[in-house]
């Protein structure tokens, strides 16, 4: 990913509408390479036709996929705000996402023709295709089958699915274990995660350790990136890539992620986290209160967690905004 691409997704266009926190290099950097992606792709795939060879379906996913990020970009590049949202499912980290289907299409694979998609939710495709099909006010796919391509899960009628597929099951994927799911969430939650309080790279490994641990995930690496000093005291985390942790000399996360129209959601989550001792229901009703008048978010959603005393919650803000509540049934 260019660091151009990089400085956009980093932008929160919920709280910042003009996208100003995106410097006017990287939009000169972007609309040419919106330009020459689809110049160049073009010119390559028009020079194979000529031969002979004819359009090949790597030729055309490249095309497609890329074409559709261009879209969305562009669309930002004009519009700006919460246009962003389209294009988070492209740019999403590794197992990128969900592509649902109530009708197979062909061209599903170069990312248009999309029914409802999104980031993981819970790890099972079924679900969580089930859930953003039904926000797009569509039904369930019958007789689903589910398959990868191209780092992305699709679910789509079993009986017009593509003869080449390999199906998985239906919680299967390079990103679909929900430990993993949660480790990435909890990374960029600003409540009480990842961004959500300022500690230094030490502190931050630390942390980052007690979640792997926590979460019960095995052979995963922490990597450390730069040292702390005046204006970077806090640290920043990911987990882009599968089995490696990385944290980062950064900024204050609230300096870099608070936005007014975000901020009193986020203060009353954390007082609601750390002041009670509430069921995953009760939690999840909070939530929904708070993300009411909230534009644009992905949907929220409740996993339960009988083991957990109290119910925590997740919250990750970046193009959009996704909100996880973890809990048992009852308060412990």
């Amino acid at each position: 990913m260019t660091d151009a691409m990089k400085q956009l997704r980093a932008a929160d266009p919920v709280g910042r509408v003009d996208l100003d926190a995106v410097e006017p290099v990287a939009f000169a950097t972007l609309r040419e390479e919106i330009i020459m992606t689809g110049t160049q792709l073009d010119a390559a795939e028009a020079e194979r036709t000529a031969a002979g060879a004819g359009p090949t379906r790597a030729g055309r996913k490249r095309l497609g996929r890329r074409g559709a990020i261009a879209v969305g970009l562009a669309a930002v590049l004009a519009g700006g705000g919460v246009a962003y949202a389209a294009i988070q499912a492209f740019v999403a980290q590794d197992a990128a996402g969900l592509s649902c289907m109530g009708t197979w299409d062909d061209s599903a694979l170069e990312g248009q023709g999309i029914d409802a998609g999104g980031p993981w939710l819970t790890g099972d495709a079924v679900a969580d295709c089930t859930t953003m099909l039904a926000e797009a006010g569509l039904p369930p796919v019958a007789d689903p089958v589910v398959f990868e391509h191209d780092g992305w899960v699709y679910v789509t009628p079993a009986d017009q699915a593509p003869d080449w597929i390999e199906p998985i099951d239906t919680a299967g994927g390079p990103a679909a274990d929900a430990a993993v799911i949660e480790l990435r969430q909890s990374l960029g939650d600003r409540v009480d995660g990842g961004n959500g309080a300022c500690r230094t790279v030490d502190e931050a490994v630390a942390w980052a350790q007690s979640e792997l641990d926590r979460l019960g995930i095995e052979d995963w690496r922490i990597e450390t990136q730069g040292t702390n000093d005046s204006s970077r005291p806090c640290s920043g985390l990911s987990a882009e890539e599968t089995g490696k942790v990385v944290v980062a000399a950064d900024a204050d996360p609230d300096d870099l992620y608070g936005v007014p129209e975000l901020d009193p959601t986020v203060a009353a989550l954390r007082a609601a986290a750390a002041d009670e001792c509430l069921t995953a229901e009760q939690m999840r009703a909070i939530v929904d209160e708070e993300l009411g008048e909230l534009g644009h978010h992905w949907p929220t959603t409740t996993v339960q967690d009988d083991a957990a005393e109290c119910a925590r919650v997740d919250m990750v803000v970046g193009g959009s905004v996704q909100v996880t509540v973890y809990g048992p049934g009852a308060a412990g």
